[in-house]
């Protein structure tokens, strides 16, 4: 009988263990057509269902980074920058760049998008020098994202004096509403809606009745025709045409897109003309018209991929005749239209101002809202609307009702209603236009030199400075040095090699690559990093009081609180006393009579502060590697301008 026991076990052990490698092997070919079908979604920029794909996917192997990276991707596209954030930096602290160089950018693009600016312009700096021979363009781009990051603290910092109204559940849903246009208390605009995998759109209106807008209703079959998507809709002054972009079949199908218009009588719509080829350009995308007049003559603007442009969508206008016929489209010109898109124009007849959206110029993430004048027929150079206009997410569709009482947009910042996740879809946001406003149409400081001057020095505080161990002048009590913090700085990029040894002395070869990597970003990302900062913060503040302004400094010094004695307090003294003479010396000592004269430039110096224990940093004197050479301790040595303020003689 045991042979038999023994016998049954062993079958059953034998049974087990196919049906493991059954199973195993059913997961590998199911893991791999997740794969393949998230990739061909992205190629077919069906970036919802490729990030549906590769959630699977990683739900089966979160460890291969190559699927990392494409759940990466996938969920950025769609929108989903919080999780792409996490993903991207799996990526990026794994790889460190190596197999996948541009996982740093978009990890930068996603912080942007997330509105941490700071993080992000360190990420796209380190990302320019890196790639600054091996892929220039985008080098180039990263420089302009890390400006781009910079201007908009600045404009964060300065906001513009409205509140902004984010619509209630009568007009917003969960699907998506965009492209607003106010006429005789009713507001027109455009829902989303979904049929399994299939998107449509219709045309929808709700009434408004003082501060309420009532529940939305959809437009009759004549405009929104069965098997066809409708949007954009626009009407002239008159309200006797109304414009929209119309296309067959799903809305997502761009190819069958073009701009119709509707007469319209006694609020009866006629069935609707398709627009000649000088609007509906062959084999081109053709869409979000806006009616308007230049010098009493009646044109149409709207955004188009046709050839002659300077690439992806530009804003193009054509001006009716005399006789009716629409001309030939003139596009917008260089100083509105880029390599990138441009949508959603609106122009202001009153006011000869053009409004759209672009993600190409500088601004605070994704697409943000310009206004460009239109004088001796052209358009000027942008400017942008400012923050809370704009904000880190999409920001489209810029519009005034006819009073210029209330201007329109649509966002999908946060806050907006979502099905999927935050940041998926846009909604409908308003703000009123009062007196007390600086009107976007004349905010002109934020485009001054010595005011973007002043709000750059803000963004830049608190500005870190990093020394290593007892340095400078190692082992005395005095409160000052003789040495500059450039002094400081250089022997302390000279000792790099020695902390990435100490570091990672001891580590097994998976720690230590990753302790390897920790070391090298903080000595690029935190100590030289910080240096280029405080050069320009130095050539900044030497044009504002070149320009006339005094300005108060506040400087603080910290010390360990595992060790806090005087000779600490002391060292933090120095290290301070140390800036002041980098100050001293900068370009040959162009600021010393203003250190001289304590009305120019006055230095306020903060208690030496105590930072929060960490558990990482040891006070054992013979613990070289935890208390001096690891990541953690080596962020404690620091000094900090923690602001900086400006006024006038």
């Amino acid at each position: 009988m045991s042979g038999y026991k023994n016998s049954y076990i062993l079958k059953k052990i034998l049974l087990y263990l196919l049906l493991v490698l059954f199973a195993q092997s059913a997961e590998a070919q199911n893991l791999k057509k997740l794969i393949a079908d998230g990739k061909s979604a992205l190629e077919n920029q069906e970036y919802f269902l490729a990030e549906n794909y590769f959630k699977k996917a990683i739900d089966i192997d979160s460890v291969t980074t190559e699927l990392q990276y494409f759940y990466a991707q996938a969920c950025r596209l769609d929108l989903n920058y919080g999780v792409a954030e996490r993903w991207y930096q799996k990526v990026y602290k794994k790889d460190n760049g190596k197999q996948y160089p541009d996982a740093l950018f978009y990890l930068a693009l996603c912080k942007k998008s997330n509105g941490h600016y700071k993080d992000a312009g360190k990420m796209f700096d380190k990302y320019a020098k890196r790639q600054v021979k091996k892929n220039p363009s985008m080098a180039s781009k990263a420089q302009q994202e890390s400006k781009n990051c910079a201007y908009a603290l600045m404009l964060i910092k300065n906001p513009l004096p409205i509140k902004i109204t984010h619509l209630d559940t009568n007009v917003n849903t969960k699907g998506g509403e965009y492209a607003p246009f106010e006429i005789d208390s009713n507001l027109f605009f455009t829902g989303v809606f979904t049929d399994g995998h299939q998107l449509s759109t219709r045309i929808l209106k709700s009434k408004i009745k003082g501060k309420k807008y009532t529940h939305y209703e959809v437009l009759d079959s004549i405009v929104n025709k069965r098997d066809w998507s409708v949007s954009n809709v626009v009407f002239n002054n008159e309200a006797t045409n109304m414009y929209c972009t119309m296309c067959e079949g799903s809305s997502s199908d761009k190819s069958r897109c073009a701009i119709y218009v509707f007469n319209v009588r006694n609020q009866i719509f006629d069935s609707g003309t398709k627009l000649p080829p000088e609007i509906n350009y062959e084999n081109a995308l053709n869409t979000q018209p806006h009616i308007s007049k230049i010098n009493g003559q009646e044109v149409l603007f709207f955004s188009s991929n046709r050839t002659g442009g300077f690439g992806g969508m530009d804003i193009w206008y054509s001006i009716k005749d005399k006789n009716g016929a629409w001309q030939k489209a003139i596009n917008a010109g260089t100083h509105v239209n880029s390599v990138e898109d441009e949508i959603s124009p609106f122009f202001c007849a009153q006011c000869g101002v053009l409004f759209f959206s672009t993600s190409f110029l500088k601004g605070m993430g994704g697409f943000d809202i310009f206004k460009s004048a239109f004088q001796d027929n052209t358009f000027k150079e942008p400017e942008n609307m400012g923050y809370p206009i704009n904000s880190p997410m999409n920001d489209i569709y810029f519009k005034y009702n006819h009073t210029r009482s209330k201007a329109y947009l649509v966002s999908n910042r946060s806050g907006s209603y979502f099905e999927k996740h935050q940041t998926c879809c846009n909604d409908i946001y308003y703000f009123n236009i009062t007196d007390s406003l600086e009107s976007p149409l004349t905010q002109t400081k934020v485009h001054d030199t010595l005011y973007l001057a002043k709000a750059r020095l803000q963004t830049l505080v608190p500005l870190s400075l990093y020394f290593n161990n007892d340095e400078p002048d190692s082992k005395t009590t005095n409160t000052t040095t003789t040495k500059s913090y450039t002094e400081t700085l250089n022997a302390y990029l000279a000792l790099k090699g020695s902390y990435l040894k100490a570091y990672a002395k001891g580590l097994d070869d998976e720690r230590k690559e990753i302790a390897l990597n920790e070391m090298n970003d903080f000595f690029e990302d935190s100590v030289r990093a910080s240096y280029q900062e405080l050069e320009h913060f130095s050539s900044l503040l030497l044009f504002v009081l070149n320009k006339g302004e005094n300005v108060n400094l506040t400087i603080k010094g910290y010390c360990s609180p595992l060790a806090s004695t005087t000779y600490n307090i002391n060292l933090a003294k120095r290290r301070i006393s140390c800036l002041i003479n980098y100050f001293k010396a900068y370009q040959n000592g162009v600021l010393l009579p203003y250190l001289q004269n304590e009305d120019r430039i006055k230095i306020i110096i903060e208690e030496i502060g105590e930072l929060e224990a960490s558990p990482l940093v040891s006070d054992n004197p013979n613990d070289a590697t935890n208390a001096v050479y690891s990541r953690a301790a080596a962020l404690e040595r620091k000094i900090q301008i923690i602001a900086v303020s400006t006024k006038k003689e």
